[in-house]
């Protein structure tokens, strides 16, 4: 997308904020989930409905934790515009301005939360606490964790083994 012409708070800036780019990183590991419960089970023995979940889940919490980034690397002047490499930011740019950028953080999480919570019925309780993980290491990473060398061990958890399993594990029947 285009990055000139940027309004601020307009629906291109939300896009850019959002970083279309990164949902496969979201995806690819949730289709792996179901393409192992798929080889086991075959197509007409998975359950669909959680895998869909689990991939909206996997989409928005990607989405929230490019926000999380952005506004936080932005508070913190980690996103110097002269310096930066890589794609421009949207709060540093000036396309979204912070307080609209805390009130979709908001919305953008709870929107996370109540499409995973439905996952309680097909991984029992559980979920919720994996869910309330998926929440906390999404604000933890960029506000403290990859500061001190620990953004790769949660890469690996939460874009790997995490939701390759339990989707695997809720979507058989």
């Amino acid at each position: 997308m285009d990055e000139t012409n940027v309004r601020v708070n307009s629906l291109k800036a939300w896009i850019l904020a959002a970083r279309p780019k990164t949902l496969t990183g979201a995806a690819v590991p949730i289709m792996i989930g179901i393409a192992c419960a798929v080889a086991m089970y075959g197509w007409c023995g998975i359950r669909v409905v959680p895998a869909v979940l689990c991939m909206l889940f996997a989409l928005i919490m990607q989405v929230d934790a490019n926000f999380v980034n952005d506004y936080f690397d932005c508070v913190r002047g980690k996103d110097d515009r002269e310096t930066r490499l890589g794609p421009k930011r949207a709060c540093t740019e000036g396309w979204v301005t912070l307080p609209a950028m805390r009130r979709c953080l908001v919305v953008t999480t709870a929107l996370a939360c109540l499409v995973g919570l439905p996952l309680v019925c097909f991984g029992g309780w559980e979920m919720v606490l994996v869910g309330a993980a998926c929440v906390l290491f999404c604000f933890l990473y960029t506000t403290l964790l990859a500061q001190h060398g620990m953004g790769d061990v949660l890469v690996l958890l939460f874009f790997g083994l995490v939701p390759v399993c339990l989707t695997y594990y809720v979507t058989m029947p």
